[in-house]
């Protein structure tokens, strides 16, 4: 990852009426990294991106693309970035290769380059096996797949994805994640928002939370769930039937119980783990699970704002 910004905003404001979408939002992108925008819908991430792709236009602020101004120079700006919206924007009865010579057309690309964008499309992305099969024929990853080929087929430096992996099952969206990091890897600099906590640890660099318009933290996404999420925790899941039975030995823990699950608070679970369990198994305890859970990106959105990263 390199130290050079790529993208930098400051106090960015968009209002829709009397609904503030972003309040003052500022932040920078350093190049070849991945840098997420995490948060619930309705954060404000879709209106950014949709800003910073020049498709709407913004009340207060300043954006800057590789130092070209968002505003001033938007025709400079818009064959920099290539954009990838949650929906299909490829025609049902083109075929893949149709629909990505059309979107080469747009940028004036000649035969040439056009060729080499479409074989790296069918190398790195995977759209090679259905190249000339119809867009209305493929499946939901396959099209996925294609609207991404065709969002970069001009081979622009940064890369925005907009909630790249909502819907997919767990397979295919791991398998997405890998598109992302290969992306990365040939140079890119990624720009992606999500409100899948474990995408945004998996993929990113660096994290922004968004709430209600604002960034509300932003860092590594170790550095947050360690400064922000709070301490490891121990949990225990045992019978029902003996949930009140397991709490006496484990009352000098801070903890909370869920159900039958019992969540313990210490500062070195690690180390307390074993006692813990000796204690239950010396009182006939059975337990269904022990293990030591790590803080999470939900965890520091839970504890910045209150809510739940799923919450509508």
């Amino acid at each position: 990852m390199g130290e050079k910004r790529i993208i930098e905003v400051e106090g960015l404001v968009k209002h829709y009426g009397e609904v503030t979408a972003l309040d003052g939002v500022s932040f920078s992108v350093e190049e070849g990294e991945i840098f997420g925008l995490l948060g619930p819908n309705g954060a404000g991430k879709t209106t950014l991106m949709e800003i910073l792709c020049g498709l709407r236009r913004f009340n207060e602020g300043k954006a800057t693309i590789l130092g070209f101004d968002l505003v001033k120079d938007s025709r400079k700006v818009r064959g920099m970035i290539g954009f990838c919206p949650q929906e299909t924007l490829l025609y049902d009865l083109l075929s893949v290769l149709e629909n990505l010579a059309f979107s080469a057309s747009l940028y004036s690309l000649n035969r040439k380059k056009f060729k080499e964008r479409v074989d790296f499309s069918s190398k790195v992305l995977g759209v090679g096996e259905f190249l000339n099969r119809k867009v209305q024929q493929l499946s939901g990853g396959m099209k996925r797949r294609a609207n991404l080929a065709a969002s970069i087929i001009h081979d622009p430096p940064i890369v925005i994805l907009d909630e790249p992996t909502v819907g997919f099952d767990p397979n295919i969206k791991r398998e997405f994640w890998e598109l992302i990091k290969t992306l990365k890897n040939h140079g890119k600099t990624v720009l992606l928002s999500t409100h899948d906590m474990y995408e945004a640890d998996e993929l990113c660099n660096r994290v922004a939370i968004m709430d209600k318009g604002k960034i509300v933290a932003l860092d590594k996404p170790h550095v947050l769930k360690k400064t922000i999420g709070g301490e490891a925790s121990i949990h225990i899941k045992v019978k029902d039937t003996q949930t009140k039975k397991a709490l006496k030995p484990l009352d000098k823990y801070s903890h909370i119980l869920r159900d039958n699950e019992i969540q313990i608070f210490v500062t070195n679970p690690w180390e307390i783990m074993p006692e813990v369990s000796n204690k239950l198994i010396s009182q006939g305890i059975l337990t269904e699970k022990i293990e030591i859970v790590e803080p999470t990106l939900e965890d520091v959105f839970i504890k910045l704002t209150g809510r739940k990263l799923t919450e509508e």
